[in-house]
């Protein structure tokens, strides 16, 4: 890419006239710094991704340095011969104002000494004619010297007409011909407040300035009265219609400041580093719809908003060849996306019948939520498969619940056993016998095991009964705490291996379960190692601390395998339904 921004740039350079180029030279040379910014964040995130060793003492540490290409060094060059260019070229352009500037100067002393000094009508209007072409002839000087030398070039050119000796010669009705133009003039002038048009206003300010500078001279003793009055309505005119224009200009700031807002949000986009081919049509959109907020901004005048307006088309074109040539992977992407929906939904179509409600529910879920996370199969594909998939599943669902609903009238079976039970569990009285009592409530444990499932939503109130009512009569018993949390972990793995999402369910406690194995394991191995190291006087106490650490460990072991040969053995008999 950078090659071939440094091609356009040099094309561009070869134009002799740098005036006419260089906007457009100075846009490249932007769009290229943005590539070198990419070359440098890739060789920082190297930089960093790299081992480097400390630094000695009195050393500096390693620290990034950016190695510039070959097309940056080439890059650099064309600036520096540009930047040479441009500034000739401004230097030329103020040198002429300058010199411009003299040239009037020049002619006004010349005026100056011809008003005070020439008396030879004839050689007073030669040379006066000959400065005004010399005048007119000089080009453009410093702004901020216009309005005093044009200034003094007229009041010079009024006071020439009035110093002459040919005016002494004129007659009185020429001078009061020209006094009533001069008053028509003000009565004119004076009506400017009455437009309303700026542009309108403006122009007729003009065109009257214009008149007044063509009519000849008016008696001297009223011309400043004139003069003054005259000037004061056209020049207020005026003012209104620069604070007009400066109000403007103001907007053209705001409208500025707004689009290049804008092109900052576009070079955003065309920095952003999309990883997934199907994100492009989203930036496409947010690419549009920055375009139509920008035909929405007004003029932020000529030269800025050409400016602004050349960085923006500039970035968003190189946005959508980006996108181009990013298109053909995200045709690709949707083609895998396709070929993998189509086979689940092929799937799906095989298990729409099966009677394995908790296998194939499981199944089904496990491809909806691989549905989800695949993405999108392109806008000609992904309903068509959507509505196969969806079908197929339904169609399963819909079974399952109808089998279910037969399965809630054997639950209710269930619930009015398990709840006379608790009302034996509630009611049984210890006999006095140690093993008599605990077989018996052992077969309570039993009894409830074997009477099945019962409705959800009544599941943890009539497990809290039994749970309480079996904690009384082992808490009376005495029993261990090992054989009673045993116990009561059935009536847990009862909960497990029944339901929606049952296996993912009892994989994640068997995890548990195995997880808490392996640390209790590592801690008695730690404990029997910490054993060997405390020997002489007051080591006989640590050691039996940690003899009984390592005794209730192992308990707490033997329990965990106990339970999870449990949820083995109940697994195994749920799939077997």
């Amino acid at each position: 890419m950078k090659a071939e921004i440094n091609q356009r740039i040099a094309t561009l350079l070869e134009n002799p006239e740098i005036e006419t180029v260089r906007v457009e030279v100075r846009t490249a040379f932007e769009v290229y710094k943005d590539a070198r910014e990419k070359d440098v964040s890739a060789q920082r995130a190297a930089f960093d991704a790299e081992e480097h060793p400390a630094p000695e003492p009195g050393e500096e540490a390693v620290r990034f340095s950016y190695v510039p290409d070959e097309q940056d060094e080439q890059n650099d060059e064309m600036y520096k011969a540009f930047r040479e260019r441009e500034k000739a070229w401004r230097d030329k352009v103020a040198a002429e104002q300058r010199a411009n500037l003299d040239s009037k100067q020049a002619i006004l002393a010349k005026m100056q000494e011809l008003v005070a000094n020439e008396e030879h009508i004839g050689k007073m209007f030669d040379a006066f004619n000959t400065l005004t072409e010399e005048w007119n002839a000089v080009g453009n000087v410093p702004g901020d010297q216009y309005r005093e030398v044009h200034d003094a070039w007229h009041r010079l050119r009024d006071e020439f007409f009035y110093n002459v000796n040919i005016y002494r010669q004129l007659q009185d009705h020429d001078l009061q011909v020209n006094l009533k133009k001069k008053e028509e003039l003000i009565a004119q002038a004076e009506q400017l407040e009455t437009v309303t048009d700026l542009k309108e206003k403006e122009l007729l300010a003009r065109s009257y300035m214009k008149a007044w500078f063509d009519v000849g001279p008016s008696p001297r003793e009223t011309y400043e009265q004139l003069a003054d009055t005259f000037f004061g309505h056209t020049r207020g005119a005026l003012d209104q219609v620069k604070a007009h224009y400066d109000s403007i200009r103001e907007g053209f700031q705001k409208n500025l400041e707004d689009k290049l807002a804008l092109v900052e949000e576009v070079r955003a986009l065309v920095e952003t580093e999309v990883t997934d081919p199907t994100e492009w049509p989203k930036c496409a959109e947010k690419v549009k719809e920055i375009q139509k907020r920008w035909k929405t901004i007004g003029f932020a005048g000529r030269k800025d908003d050409q400016e602004a307006w050349e960085a923006f088309r500039g970035l968003c074109d190189l946005f959508f060849q980006k996108r181009d040539a990013a298109f053909s992977d995200v045709r690709d992407a949707q083609k895998k996306v396709r070929d993998r929906k189509q086979a689940i939904a092929e799937e799906a179509a095989g298990l729409a019948e099966s009677k394995d409600w908790k296998q194939t529910a499981d199944r089904l879920m496990a491809l909806q939520n691989e549905w989800k996370n695949l993405g999108s199969a392109g806008p000609r594909d992904e309903n068509r498969l959507w509505r196969k998939f969806r079908g197929s599943c339904d169609t399963f669902f819909s079974a399952r619940k109808a089998e279910f609903a037969d399965r809630d009238k054997a639950y209710k079976s269930n619930q009015a056993a398990k709840e006379q039970l608790i009302k034996e569990i509630e009611a049984f009285t210890l006999s006095g016998h140690h093993s008599q009592d605990l077989a018996a409530l052992k077969v309570f444990s039993q009894r409830w095991a074997e009477s099945g499932h019962v409705p959800r939503k009544v599941f943890e109130q009539i497990v809290e009964r039994y749970r309480s009512a079996m904690d009384k009569n082992f808490d009376a018993l005495g029993e261990k705490r090992s054989e009673r949390s045993v116990e009561a972990y059935k009536q847990r793995v009862e909960s497990l291996v029944s339901g929606e999402g049952a296996e993912h369910m009892a994989r994640k406690e068997e995890r548990i379960l195995r997880e808490k194995m392996d640390r209790l394991s590592k801690r008695v191995t730690q404990y029997e190692n910490n054993m060997g190291i405390f020997t002489g006087k007051g080591a006989a106490s640590i050691v039996a601390d940690f003899q009984k650490k390592i005794e209730g460990d192992r308990r707490e072991m033997e329990e965990i395998r106990r339970k999870l040969k449990m949820l083995r053995d109940a697994r195994q008999g749920s799939s077997a339904e």
